[in-house]
């Protein structure tokens, strides 16, 4: 199945919607982030496991919206394609499980996002605070990239 219509299916079957776009031919879809493993699970059944990666995790402190954006940047092969997939956490408990256990090419972006936002990763047995960030700073519990926080 080719990742157009594995990510058409996705859409179908309510677990992706499609957002917008970040950049030309950058598609966004947004998902429920309670389902994000049933999202990845399926995706897997759809195109296999060597039919995508996770490249990027990147999470952004919306401090006005109370919320944490969390986009993971998917590429599809052969194609190289790659498209966004977003969800929001609340800010004062920023939870969602881990999907380290079936793919684990995101535990780099799993633990940084922990260490810098405070993301925690259900599952994730290796997140540990000073992945990126000194000591002297995780010691006294500062997050640097929240928008709140004083380094």
């Amino acid at each position: 199945m080719s990742y157009k219509e594995a990510l058409n299916k996705l859409v179908e079957e309510g677990l992706l919607n499609v957002f917008g776009e970040i950049k030309p031919n950058r598609k966004v879809y947004s998902f429920d982030w309670s389902k994000i493993r049933e999202l990845f699970t399926k995706l897997i059944d759809l195109v296999g496991v060597e039919g995508f990666y996770v490249s990027t995790i990147i999470g952004t402190d919306l401090i006005n919206d109370g919320t944490i954006r969390l986009d993971y940047y998917v590429v599809f092969l052969p194609e190289e394609e790659t498209v966004v997939f977003r969800t929001f956490l609340p800010r004062e408990s920023p939870e969602i499980d881990s999907l380290v256990d079936i793919v684990p090419g995101v535990l780099a972006g799993e633990c940084e996002a922990y260490d810098l936002l405070g993301i925690v990763f259900k599952g994730n047995p290796a997140l540990k605070r000073g992945f990126f960030v000194p000591k002297d700073v995780y010691e006294k519990g500062i997050y640097p990239l929240r928008k709140d926080a004083k380094v």
